[in-house]
């Protein structure tokens, strides 16, 4: 028996705010109905894996309430409305670590939590990067202060960081997972 996707009967924002939606869909599925709550993330945005030429890699510490925690996460920046993937990589670079990058190539698309948040991204390699500007240490938005501290890491310090929660959310992890399979993919082409 195969799976079917399950019939939305209803849908209704139960609670927004500039950033996200809690919805409640009723659906049905095999002759059942019930209701399903998630949150539909409205800025949806790319990651980016900022990585210098001596292989190193830019992470941005900052405090993530949710979870009570101070974190080392890659930068991330919310699209604007009709704003390209590329263009608010790039504005997510020059305002969280201060840099643009030459070249920016698109790792793909992924869904962030499917049971629980409606949100698609894209990772973005970052590449032969260059200093803009001095990075804003706070970096106000609505109603949101970010307190963001850029630092690069050699991989073995990101092993490490992982290892000790320092790094610990499922963007960071996918990226360095997506990452670490093109780098691999573009050495193997190498040797070939």
């Amino acid at each position: 028996m195969s799976l079917s996707a399950w019939k939305v009967l209803s849908s209704k924002i139960l609670h927004k705010t500039p950033w996200i939606q809690v919805v409640a869909d009723l659906c049905e599925h095999d002759d059942k109905k019930f209701e399903y709550t998630y949150v539909r993330r409205i800025d949806e945005g790319p990651l980016i894996i900022p990585e210098d030429e001596d292989g190193g890699l830019w992470l941005v510490q900052q405090y993530r309430h949710p979870v009570r925690k101070i974190i080392w996460q890659f930068p991330g920046e919310g699209k604007k409305k009709n704003e390209s993937w590329q263009k608010a990589a790039q504005r997510g670079l020059r305002e969280e670590i201060g840099k643009e990058a030459k070249i920016l190539f698109d790792l793909g698309e992924f869904v962030v939590d499917p049971g629980l948040l409606a949100q698609k991204s894209h990772f973005y390699l970052a590449q032969k990067l260059k200093d803009v500007s001095e990075v804003k240490k706070h970096k106000q938005h609505e109603s949101e202060v970010e307190d963001l501290r850029p630092k690069k890491f050699r991989f073995d310090q990101i092993d490490k960081m992982i290892e000790s929660g320092e790094i610990c959310d499922n963007w960071t992890l996918a990226a360095l997972y997506i990452y670490v399979r093109h780098k691999a993919a573009i050495s193997s082409s190498a040797l070939s």
